[in-house]
Order: C-alpha cells, then sequence, then structure tokens
C-alpha cells in the first residue's frame, strides 16, 4: 500500500473520532467519489458499522430509511449533490446518523464533509 494511502487512513481515522471535526481532504487528483470509498473502506471494518450510499437524488429519505439497520452505526455517504434544504431534512429524520458529502475543491482535491444540524459550516453548506 501506497504511503500517501496510509496518511489519508490516519486522517480519515481521526476525522471519524474527532467529534468536532468538519472537513476531510483527499490526495490531489482523486476525485471525491474516490474519497468517499475510502471513507467507507476505512468505516466497514468496524462490523457494527452500516453504510448508507445515495447515488440518486430520487427518494433519498426513503432510500435511508430502508436501508437503515437497528443496533448498528448506520452511516449516510452522499455521493450526489443537494441542496442544504435536503441536507437538513436528513439531518432531521436522522439525527443520530452522521451524513458524509465530499466535492471537488480547486486543482483537483476533494474535501469531505461531516454534516450536523447543530454544527453546520457555513462554507461547508454551499452548494
Amino acid at each position: 500500500m501506497p504511503q500517501d494511502r496510509y496518511q489519508l487512513a490516519d486522517r480519515i481515522g481521526s476525522f471519524l473520532s474527532n467529534p468536532d471535526a468538519v472537513t476531510l481532504t483527499g490526495r490531489r487528483r482523486m476525485g471525491p467519489e474516490q474519497l468517499l470509498d475510502e471513507l467507507a473502506e476505512y468505516i466497514s471494518y468496524d462490523n457494527s458499522a452500516n453504510i448508507i450510499r445515495i447515488k440518486e437524488k430520487k427518494n433519498i429519505l426513503d432510500h435511508i430509511r430502508s436501508e437503515i439497520v437497528a443496533g448498528k452505526k448506520n452511516h449516510v455517504l452522499l455521493y450526489v449533490e443537494i441542496k442544504v434544504a435536503e441536507s437538513d431534512l436528513i439531518l432531521t429524520a436522522f439525527p443520530d446518523v452522521p451524513v458524509y458529502r465530499a466535492k471537488e475543491l480547486c486543482h483537483q482535491l476533494p474535501v469531505c464533509f461531516k454534516e450536523s444540524l447543530g454544527g453546520r459550516n457555513e462554507t461547508c453548506s454551499t452548494h
């Protein structure tokens, strides 16, 4: 495994374990989907985790509701771009489920955002 992948895994671990962490940057030229895939892979090492991948904008709340697993740590990964109001609906409907979304910033650098209703970072909420 390349050194930069180990470094990313360490950053993902810190990002997930720190409740105050809001953003995670990926590797240059990685792409937002790949960053979310890396995050999902890291989360999946915990057998008590359930990863819900959202890849379509249609019926997001129903999709999440149908994939929630009781007794597991559910995580929602948004592979689609949604509006802030839609994100707030997800967070309101599933307040105990962390929501992650990624987008590409300048120079092909992906950033993943950990969202919560109480601690929304204004720089992260623009779509």
